[in-house]
């Protein structure tokens, strides 16, 4: 079900203002989790924990999430209770206010706790690497080829550098899909 404009535009102020919210409380137990962790000093937490926000869409993810959240318990409001987009909406945003020691307050607050303890900084590192890695090792290999089945030193100077330069796209592209393979696996072995 689709919502009007108005109640539309008053569900994405919602969501923004409040995924914020839950955001920085999770964030605060992540940070306190990471210096525990490694006994590291705030100022290095929260270089670490900037670098991640940068790399990461978590702050548009957490706000569609919530969106989604709101307007779905918004339609289940309206179709059970009868309530009007404005009643449902003003339900639905009274109970998923931060803080607001609701069932959905706390189910949204576990939800980000959970997003933010399953994130380790660590694993982009390795993600990063394997990609970085995989990348030069498939350049190396695939130039390496082309230059060999162009016909060597004496062909790559007479339209041999052509063979050269598809082996070194089809490595790189060769790299970059086994760095796409490794993703899935560390991804798949963090959720399981």
């Amino acid at each position: 079900m689709s919502f009007s404009r108005e109640i539309q535009e008053k569900i994405n102020r919602f969501a923004k203002e409040q995924s914020r919210n839950y955001l920085q409380d999770a964030e605060m137990t992540y940070m306190e989790k990471l210096r525990k962790k490694g006994g590291q000093t705030k100022q290095k937490i929260d270089k670490q924990l900037s670098k991640f926000k940068g790399r990461s869409d978590q702050g548009q993810e957490a706000q569609d999430d919530m969106m989604l959240y709101i307007s779905d318990y918004m339609n289940d409001l309206m179709l059970s209770q009868g309530l009007t987009e404005q009643e449902a909406f003003d339900k639905a945003s009274e109970e998923m206010k931060f803080a607001s020691n609701s069932e959905h307050s706390e189910d949204l607050n576990e939800r980000f706790q959970q997003y933010y303890e399953n994130r380790d900084p660590a694993d982009f590192e390795a993600i990063g690497l394997f990609y970085g890695g995989f990348l030069f090792l498939g350049l190396g290999i695939g130039g390496l080829v082309g230059f060999l089945a162009g016909g060597g030193y004496d062909a790559f100077l007479n339209r041999g550098w052509i063979d050269t330069a598809i082996g070194a796209g089809v490595g790189i592209i060769i790299g970059i899909g086994l760095g796409q393979i490794t993703n899935a696996i560390i991804a798949l072995k963090k959720n399981k």
